[in-house]
């Protein structure tokens, strides 16, 4: 399958997004627990709406990696023929993630 240069850099711009979301989200995490010194920094309702934005994203990924299958394809068989277009922009993310993860930790100090 090849991908036309609109849809990588629409691609790159949505995971360009999702890695800015994250530092943002962070952001509001060291804001809410360093500036108020809140106890509780997501509510069940915000963590709910969070789990939900990502599994839908994911999800949308994946069924839209499916259709984009040649034609006569199931969607499985698509996403079999199609499995490193979805596990690529997956481990970048990962690992745009993780590292984001450890260098909050690292100029928090190690500090929850």
């Amino acid at each position: 399958m090849e991908l036309s240069p609109a849809a990588g850099k629409i691609l790159g711009m949505l995971m360009a997004y999702a890695v800015s979301s994250l530092g943002l989200l962070l952001a509001y995490y060291n804001y809410r627990k360093r500036i108020v010194k809140a106890d509780v920094i997501f509510t069940r309702t915000a963590r709910w709406i969070i789990g939900s934005v990502v599994a839908t994203v994911i999800g949308a990924s994946i069924l839209g990696a499916a259709a984009v299958g040649r034609e006569g394809q199931g969607p499985l068989d698509a996403l079999r023929d199609n499995w490193v277009g979805i596990v690529v922009p997956v481990a970048i993310f990962a690992f745009s993630f993780w590292m984001t993860w450890l260098l909050y930790r690292h100029f928090v100090g190690g500090k929850e």
